[in-house]
């Protein structure tokens, strides 16, 4: 089958890689980075954790911030590209759908307008995975809302990254929606891979934090930091 003189396979092919590298360069937006330009005239990148995130925004420029960041990351980045490739829109199948997803998850951790230092796409996946299934959201803030009220331990480093680790368990729990299966697997990837390359480990590095290579390895895949004190590690700032 045709459609103009294009076989229906390659004119999908080429809507596909069109909505994916949309949704990268939507992802790639960096909202935190200009919020915190803006209000607070600081580069988000040099303070706190150093994540282009919602997150540092609230800790060195304002709680109320966090609002517009998470609204813009959540349904701009992470709703909108997989809904308008879903059923309800295109309809471009699953594949489809969670490769969309994954570029703006992708966009957000590299983007291509801060050189590919980004944040960590929590608000960006909680978007995609409301495209994909609402209850998904109410599983996926499960462990961290037990933490945030109920447990003495306010590291949501490790909360999160256990939640990312379940996410494929609960999506393959929940029949005919295989692209949120997808998503959920790659998400889980991407999350590492965000961990392990956050920065470069030298030895001045290590130096100056007084522990190991290894130690750093440990704490940037386990807590997403360089050092275990979550504090001083967020409320840090650039010596004058």
């Amino acid at each position: 089958m045709l459609v103009g003189d294009y076989p229906v396979s390659s004119c999908l092919s080429m809507l596909i890689t069109v909505a994916v590298a949309a949704a990268y360069l939507i992802g790639s937006v960096p909202s935190s980075y200009l919020v915190a330009k803006w209000v607070a005239g600081i580069d988000i990148r040099t303070y706190g954790s150093g994540n282009v995130g919602a997150s540092n925004v609230s800790t060195h420029v304002g709680k109320a911030w966090i609002v517009p960041v998470a609204l813009f990351d959540v349904f701009v980045k992470g709703w909108l590209p997989v809904y308008v490739v879903s059923d309800r829109m295109l309809g471009l199948g699953d594949a489809a759908e969670a490769l969309v997803g994954l570029a703006g998850v992708a966009g957000h951790n590299w983007p291509v307008f801060l050189k590919f230092s980004g944040g960590r796409a929590i608000s960006v996946a909680i978007g995609a995975l409301g495209a994909f299934s609402p209850p998904l959201i109410v599983l996926f803030g499960t462990l961290p809302v037990i933490n945030a009220l109920a447990t003495p331990w306010r590291d949501s480093g490790i909360w999160w990254l256990l939640t990312v680790a379940l996410m494929p368990v609960w999506a393959s729990l929940m029949l005919g929606h295989d692209a949120a299966l997808y998503f959920c697997v790659g998400f889980a990837l991407l999350m590492v891979l965000r961990r392990a390359t956050s920065g470069g480990i030298s030895s001045e590095l290590a130096a100056s934090f007084g522990m190991s290579r290894l130690r750093i390895v440990v704490n940037r895949m386990v807590f997403d930091r360089d050092i275990a004190d979550r504090e001083e590690w967020v409320h840090r700032r650039p010596q004058s």
